[in-house]
This record gives C-alpha cells, structure tokens and sequence, in this order.
C-alpha cells in the first residue's frame, strides 16, 4: 500500500472516530470542490453556480456533473467503508501497541456508534484522559492526509469530467473550466480557514482583544 494511498484512508478513519469523540464521506460534490454544497438549494457560492452565471455552463451540465460525480462515489461507498474500518482498526491497535489503551478499550471504541465515546466514559469504560489520546491520535498527520484526500478528490473529479467529454455531455473547454473554477475555490476555502485560525490563535494570546484575554 502506497503512503499516500494510506494517508488517505487513515484520514477517514480520523473523520469516523473523532465523530465518535466529539458526538458528531463524502460525495465529490462540485459545486464547491469540497463535498458540501451551500445554500438551501446547494448553489449558494459553488463553484459551478459561477459558471452558469457567466454562461460557461447551463443548468443541465451542472446537474449532469453532480450526477456524475454522485454515481462514482456511491460505486466506491462499499470500499471506502472497509478502507475506514481497516485503517480505524490500525489506529486503534497502535494506541493497544503504546500502552495507550487496552484491547478491551480498543475493542469497545471500534464497536461504539457515533457519539459513543461519551457513553464509554459515563460507563467508566474509559476516562477523559484516554478519550483526549484517542482525538489527538486520529488529528495527527492531518495536514498530509487532507493534501492525499484532495489528490484523490482531483483524480476522481477529472475521471469524472474526462468521461463527460468523451460522452459530448462537456466540451473540452468547459471540462477545464470546470477544474479550474473548483481549484479556485478550494484554494479560497484554505486561505479563508488560515485565516480564521490565525484570527482564533491570536485572541487566544490577547492581541487586539480587551478584557481578561486583551489588554487592558
């Protein structure tokens, strides 16, 4: 197995056990490039809605992509859940391995539903403490799986497009503009999230903030 292709099936593990953690995948949308469609009817900001604004595609292509893209990734769900299960499994047995958890901790982490983790300390299965290492564990590594998630998000998303060219569905011109439109907003997505964290590290620290935290 490939690091990279190992990056990103840990990284879905990471997204299935910290839903468990914190009480709380996806189709390759691309309508903003990452999974999640905005606005009550999913164009709001997209990607795709600029182009049918500017009349680079109409209503029917952008529907035909979202189709597209759909059908791909529910031919991929049954292996993508197994990929989960065998990487949350791995990163379970290494917190087994580090003296980290127990097996019988692992095990009952591996069998809990979502938002289970609060059950298994309440029940003192577990405590705070080994709930924090299970987090931190699945968080680790995370800025190299997010860049192998999109890799694979990419050759999926130009499959997609390649094959709706082919089809007539697309021209050439309209399948470049299509990536080309989603790389752009991903990249404002990234630069928005930076931003946003540089925002939070910084009124963690007191900086322009009055009050306890800020100066006074």
């Amino acid at each position: 197995m490939s690091s990279t292709r190992k990056f990103a099936i840990t990284g879905a593990a990471i997204a299935s056990v910290a839903a468990l953690a914190i009480g709380g995948s996806v189709a390759a949308s691309a309508d903003d490039g990452d999974g999640k469609q905005r606005g009550k009817d999913g164009k709001g900001g997209g990607a795709l809605t600029s182009l049918v604004e500017d009349g680079t595609l109409t209503e029917s292509d952008v529907d035909a992509i979202r189709e597209a893209m759909q059908a791909t990734h529910e031919g991929d769900k049954e292996a993508r859940q197994a990929e989960r299960a065998a990487a949350k499994a791995e990163i379970l047995a290494d917190l087994v391995a580090n003296g980290t958890l127990t097996q019988a901790q692992a095990d009952a982490i591996s069998a809990a539903e979502k938002g289970g983790m609060r059950d298994l300390i309440a029940n003192g299965t577990i405590d705070r403490e080994d709930a924090q290492a299970v987090k931190s564990a699945m968080r680790a590594g995370s800025a190299a799986d997010r860049e192998a998630r999109q890799a694979e998000r990419a050759a999926e998303r130009d499959a997609v497009l390649d094959a709706l060219v082919a089809d007539g569905t697309l021209s050439q011109a309209q399948a470049d503009a299509v990536d080309a439109a989603i790389a752009t907003k991903q990249a404002q997505k990234q630069s928005q999230k930076q931003e946003r964290k540089g925002k939070g590290e910084r009124g963690m620290h007191g900086e322009g903030k009055k009050g306890k935290w800020g100066q006074r």
